[in-house]
């Protein structure tokens, strides 16, 4: 499961409420993972790790600043990584 959210990162972090939001999707439909799309950050990805929950929940930033060329080869990186068993 995926969430977008057209947030840049403050300097304390992304909003905890995404998270929990994220967790409580997860939670709901039985999924090990889930992943939160931000619109910019201080970097490309982060993984939280749930304890007693086994969910992991990643998340990642798209600089939307860059040329679309660059930002398309972003959005395909982070499609693999969002499925990391499909074909290429």
């Amino acid at each position: 499961m995926a969430d977008a959210k057209y947030k840049a990162e403050k300097p304390g972090g992304y909003p905890d409420g995404d998270l929990y939001q994220t967790l409580a999707y997860c939670t709901a439909l039985g999924l090990r993972e889930g992943h939160l799309v931000y619109a910019k950050g201080n970097a490309p990805h982060a993984d939280h790790r749930v304890r007693h929950a086994g969910i992991v929940i990643h998340q990642h930033a798209l600089d939307l600043d860059r040329e679309p060329a660059g930002l398309l080869g972003e959005i395909r990186s982070l499609a693999r990584r969002m499925t990391p068993g499909a074909a290429a």
